[in-house]
């Protein structure tokens, strides 16, 4: 599988668009709710399920 190669420079009109319309390059958005708050609480999630399924297991085979 090749990669195409694009030589052509876009125009002012067209970097415009394109920094209105791309949802990282407008930043619409709060980074620290995007990159910490939400990988916390799936990390938090995921202890805490991992932590009911060896309560499970010992519940189960002890």
């Amino acid at each position: 599988m090749r990669l195409k190669v694009v030589k052509e420079q876009a125009d002012q009109d067209t970097l415009k668009d394109w920094r209105e319309e791309d949802y990282m390059n407008k930043m619409n958005f709060n980074p620290l709710v995007m990159f910490v708050v939400i990988p916390t609480i799936v990390q938090a999630g995921c202890l805490v399920f991992m932590g009911a399924a060896m309560l499970l297991n010992t519940a189960i085979f002890s």
